[in-house]
């Protein structure tokens, strides 16, 4: 993990008192930021029915002033709204406006995607889920940036058909979002005029934003410091801010808040012989990878709730043998494990104390390189087929592959058949000689 991404890491991590339970799913991406998958978001915490004496209470309920009934059901979890929207048909609408209302729970979608026009067969979400979205977060890789704004020697050419191709895109697949956040999640290139906030690829983004729609930068950036001359990347210290257009076309800038919840959308139906190879990308990528960095989260979690959970207050020094930090209440140990071993990963598990909860931990480990290993595994068996196989194999690969793209929209791209995309991929990923 990079350094400029410890601030995420200190939003993402839990601090006592601990209000969850260790026996849970964390997922992060390698910038230190938690993602929500759309089933743990939606899951209840128990299993639970509605008596039958309760249908009445339900009634009456319904019987309440609407303002009344927005105000209690917007008390409820999202996994009761989730529930109501499918169980109660008196409450479907209302639950589903509150639930899809909610200003603090984002959709992830990549801003890659939305520059490639947003054909299905690109995405490895459930598209039609998008339509319900009122809220995203674009998830934008600093090359994006170079893209957006081309170097012609001297000089800078703004390709606005990507501008206008970013949005056009976004209100397509998301036609009832109202707030966009375009999340910049890596130190800031330089760019043209260092007296700007950040570079003018992102301001031209936010320019063009169409009305109807309120959208935000979300950057990482150095803060200030009385030395800063002599700070560097392995010192200084790093926050992320929320830029905004004023009506005067300036930026207001402003605190990221952190309670926000950044969700991944539903996966998509991987079937098929397109859908395997795809479906591959999905697991390593969004399911193993996220899932291990989110291990790192609980083991410094365990770890501070060792000493310091339950009443226990247990003063300790630092477990990493090159450290001389002691930490003497709850949550010491946690912001110094982000700031000062945000790259000691590895190490981490094996000094956790013999506990049942250091042990799941392990199992949990254990179960993900398994799990990375069968992937693998499944990438060589696809691999081999085709470039081990003769002629004959070749052609009846290719032609089930043509068949699916040709008769299943939900894999379009800009082409067709052969010419599809996602041929083109698995050919250059299992055999880049082809």
């Amino acid at each position: 993990m990079r350094r400029q991404a410890t601030c995420n890491l200190l939003a993402t991590l839990s601090y006592p008192p601990w209000p969850k339970s260790l026996d849970r799913e964390v997922y992060m991406t390698p910038g230190g930021e938690e993602r929500v998958p759309f089933h743990v978001h939606v899951r209840r915490s128990h299993i639970s029915t509605v008596p039958l004496q309760y249908s009445g209470a339900l009634s009456a309920f319904c019987q309440l002033p609407e303002e009344l009934q927005s105000y209690i059901l917007d008390l409820c979890s999202d996994s009761s709204l989730f529930q109501l929207m499918h169980t109660s048909s008196k409450l479907r609408i209302e639950a589903s406006k509150v639930f899809w209302g909610r200003k603090n729970v984002y959709f992830s979608v990549e801003a890659q995607w939305l520059l490639n026009n947003a054909y299905p067969g690109y995405s490895y979400w459930d598209t039609a889920f998008l339509a319900n979205v009122q809220t995203v977060q674009v998830e934008y890789e600093p090359t994006i940036s170079w893209k957006i704004c081309r170097k012609r020697g001297e000089t800078r050419e703004v390709q606005h058909a990507l501008l206008d191709r970013f949005w056009a895109s976004l209100h397509y697949r998301f036609p009832n979002a109202r707030t966009v956040i375009i999340n910049h999640d890596e130190e800031g290139t330089s760019w043209a005029d260092e007296k700007e906030p950040f570079p003018l690829a992102l301001q031209l983004l936010l320019r063009a934003c169409p009305k109807g729609i309120t959208s935000f930068v979300l950057f990482l950036e150095k803060m200030a410091l009385c030395m800063a001359d002599t700070a560097d990347w392995r010192t200084a210290a790093w926050q992320r801010c929320l830029f905004q257009q004023t009506e005067t076309g300036g930026w207001h800038k402003s605190e990221s808040d952190s309670i926000r919840k950044i969700v991944l959308m539903p996966p998509r139906q991987f079937n098929g012989p397109v859908g395997l190879f795809r479906g591959i990308g999905y697991q390593s990528y969004y399911t193993i990878r996220l899932q291990h960095f989110g291990l790192w989260v609980l083991m410094v979690e365990a770890l501070d709730r060792y000493y310091f959970d339950m009443g226990r207050k247990t003063s300790f020094a630092c477990p990493f043998s090159s450290c001389t930090a002691d930490f003497y209440q709850g949550g010491e140990w946690t912001v110094h494990a982000a700031n000062t071993h945000y790259q000691e990963w590895e190490g981490l598990l094996e000094i956790l104390p013999n506990t049942r909860e250091a042990a799941q931990l392990r199992i949990r480990s254990d179960a993900l390189d398994q799990k990375k290993l069968d992937v693998q595994a499944q990438f060589r068996e696809i691999r081999d087929a085709w470039t081990l196989g003769d002629k004959v194999t070749q052609r009846e690969i290719k032609r089930s592959w043509v068949e699916q793209l040709n008769r299943d929209p939900s894999w379009d791209t800009e082409e067709r058949g052969e010419k599809n995309g996602l041929w083109q991929e698995f050919i250059e990923a299992l055999h880049p000689s082809y």
